[in-house]
């Protein structure tokens, strides 16, 4: 007799009992697995992207902010700081390397940011064709972009304001692309890297914009001389007016209209170099117990400007996410206590319905102790299929949440990779199944033949 064949026979003929059990099971396995997935891929992108920087200068405001925007590229800057004050760094004894960005555009959605070749040292990057830009407007872009866009060498495009959807593009600026990396499993892979005078020579004109207070005032706040001064909107209008012509005519001046292209070293020279501004400068200390102290204590001697930890931001990153993962992972052990009561339910009550099956089993020539490894057969039966259809779910999940994750925050996740917790996870299904039939088992392994058929 083929205990195998015997087992699977008795699970199939009581359908509804055994697939309660098995999806039971299979919920608590693929939440497990979705965070399991989720949650170490997170750590990678994490120890990925933090790589060596020990701190993040930028705008003060918030910390974490700081970092996620710097590093991550997955949160708005805190405000610009002077590239002048915050290149000073450099000069501190104790800085090893200080990395200066500046964001601000984006190209569909995908941060344009402007930097040093420096950035993609930081990251190991490679170039997979082409070369690193040399001059204003050349591009460098990820692995990530060139595939999702099909941009290659010599393609243009242009940036567009802000780094969500853009209500302003800079099409009268266009980027060439000239290098394509390969790809990193970084945050380089998706991000369009250029020169700061790229991104300086974009936004020259924000800077002879009109300034003024955008306070509301009554006449009654104004004294009597301010009252006579007041500009009227009609004049306020022919103002910018003039101003934005005349802007106009001075970029088109710095033009090589003979070849068609900007002069940029004319536009760089219209922007001074105390109002060249960057969003913030990733930071590499050497090594040293003071070293870390000494340059963030000089840093937040700096008006207007702070350095974000990073080790300390990411342990309270950790802490943040920690209690819904926890939730989640308490919630997925309950669903599998239930799912092993389930098992064990349905197991028991097909024993009563077959105790005259096992003991005509036992008369035919079965020992009890086949009788007894039938039964465990089926708790383990049902625990691989729970198992198997909790892993099946949780991965097509993950890959269709990843879909979602890449175009939310622009990283990339997978449903299929594959972690070694699966096979501890595999193996405490098969404890489960084992554990569940353990008494129906011991109960027909115990009974009594003749008073059995007796009956």
């Amino acid at each position: 007799m083929n205990l195998f064949r015997l087992s699977w026979r008795n699970i199939i003929y009581r359908p509804l009992a055994s697939g309660l059990a098995v999806l039971l099971l299979a919920a608590g396995v693929s939440i497990i697995l979705i965070t399991l997935l989720t949650t170490s891929q997170l750590d990678e992108k994490f120890k990925n992207n933090v790589k060596d920087v020990d701190f993040v200068v930028g705008a003060k405001g918030s910390r974490l902010q700081l970092i996620l925007c710097n590093i991550f590229q997955i949160d708005n800057p805190t405000g610009n700081i002077k590239y002048a004050k915050a290149n000073a760094i450099k000069m501190h004894p104790f800085v090893k390397k200080a990395i200066p960005l500046s964001i601000g555009d984006n190209y569909q959605t995908y941060r344009i940011v402007g930097t040093t070749k420096e950035y993609i040292d930081l990251y190991n990057g490679e170039i997979a064709e082409g070369r690193i830009w040399e001059q204003p407007m050349e591009a460098v872009i990820g692995a990530g972009i060139a595939e999702k866009f099909h941009l290659e060498i010599g393609d243009k495009f242009a940036g567009g304001h802000g780094l969500g959807e853009s209500t302003h593009i800079h099409d009268d600026m266009m980027y060439e692309v000239v290098g394509i990396l390969a790809s990193s499993n970084t945050v380089m892979d998706n991000l369009l890297l250029t020169s700061l005078e790229s991104v300086w020579v974009v936004h020259a004109g924000e800077a002879h914009q009109a300034k003024g207070s955008l306070e509301i005032k009554t006449l009654s706040d104004l004294d009597s001389n301010s009252k006579d001064s007041i500009m009227t909107l009609e004049e306020f209008k022919a103002q910018n007016t003039l101003e934005a012509e005349e802007f106009v005519e001075e970029i088109e001046h710095h033009h090589d209209h003979s070849h068609g292209k900007v002069n940029y070293d004319s536009l760089l020279a219209m922007i001074s170099p105390l109002d060249r501004e960057v969003t913030g400068m990733l930071i590499q200390v050497e090594e040293g117990g003071k070293a870390k102290l000494s340059v963030q204590g000089t840093i937040n001697t700096y008006e207007g400007m702070m350095a974000a930890d990073v080790a300390i931001e990411m342990q309270q990153l950790k802490e943040i996410m920690s209690p819904a993962t926890g939730v989640m992972e308490m919630l997925a052990y309950v669903i599998m206590i239930i799912a092993a009561i389930s098992m064990f339910v349905a197991m028991f009550n097909s024993l009563k319905d077959r105790q005259y099956e096992i003991a005509l089993m036992r008369v035919m020539g079965s020992s009890s102790g086949k009788v007894f490894v039938s039964i465990l057969l089926e708790g383990i039966y049902l625990a691989i299929l729970g198992f198997g259809l909790g892993w099946l779910l949780s991965h097509l999940g993950m890959q269709v949440f990843s879909g979602y994750l890449t175009e939310e925050y622009h990283y990339d996740f997978s449903g299929w990779i594959f972690l070694s917790e699966e096979i501890y996870l595999l193996i405490g299904a098969i404890i489960i199944g084992i554990l569940s039939g353990i008494y129906p088992a011991f109960k027909a392994y115990s009974a009594d033949i003749s008073k059995t058929l007796s009956k």
